[in-house]
C-alpha cells in the first residue's frame, strides 16, 4: 500500500521538463556589484554615518544653517551605531535595512536645508549619507537573490 511499481523509461523517449524546475542561468556579478556587496557587509560605513552625525552636534548646538537639530543628530547617531552593531553581529538583513531606511529618512528631513545653505560641510554630509545609504539599500534589495 502506498508503493508504486518501478516504471522503466526507455532512452528513446523525451521527458518534458518539469514545471517545478527553473531553467534560468545564474546571473554573473560584475566587479562593481561584487565590491558594493562586499562593502555593505562591513559595519564601518554605518559607523562613519554615526560619527558624522555625532560631529555635527557642535554645529547643531550653534544653530548653523544646513545641519540637523541637536535631537536629530543624537538620534541618528544612535540609530546608525545600532545598525553598525547589527552588521558587526553578521545580521546583514537588519543592519542594511536599518541603515538604508534611516538614511532615506535623514535625507527626507534634512537634504533640502543642507542644499539651501550652500555650505560645503552640510552638502558633503548629505552626499555621504546618500551614498552609504544607497550601498546598504542595494544590499537590502538583493538579499533574496543571493
Amino acid at each position: 500500500m502506498g508503493t508504486e511499481p518501478d516504471r522503466k523509461v526507455s532512452t528513446n523517449t523525451t521527458i518534458p521538463p518539469s514545471s517545478y524546475t527553473l531553467h534560468q542561468k545564474t546571473p554573473q556579478r560584475s566587479e562593481v556589484e561584487g565590491a558594493i556587496l562586499q562593502i555593505s557587509k562591513s559595519p564601518y560605513p554605518a559607523l562613519i554615518l554615526s560619527a558624522i552625525n555625532l560631529a555635527a552636534l557642535t554645529k547643531a548646538r550653534k544653530l548653523v544653517r544646513g545641519y540637523p537639530s541637536v535631537i536629530q543628530c543624537t538620534a541618528y547617531s544612535g540609530i546608525f551605531a545600532a545598525s553598525a552593531y547589527a552588521l558587526k553581529s553578521d545580521d546583514w538583513v537588519n543592519g542594511s535595512g536599518i541603515t538604508s531606511i534611516w538614511s532615506a529618512v535623514w535625507l527626507f528631513f534634512n537634504a533640502r536645508n543642507a542644499l539651501k545653505s550652500r555650505l560645503p560641510a552640510p552638502i558633503a554630509m548629505t552626499a555621504v549619507i546618500a551614498s552609504i545609504g544607497s550601498i546598504y539599500g542595494y544590499r537590502y534589495s538583493t538579499i533574496g537573490r543571493e
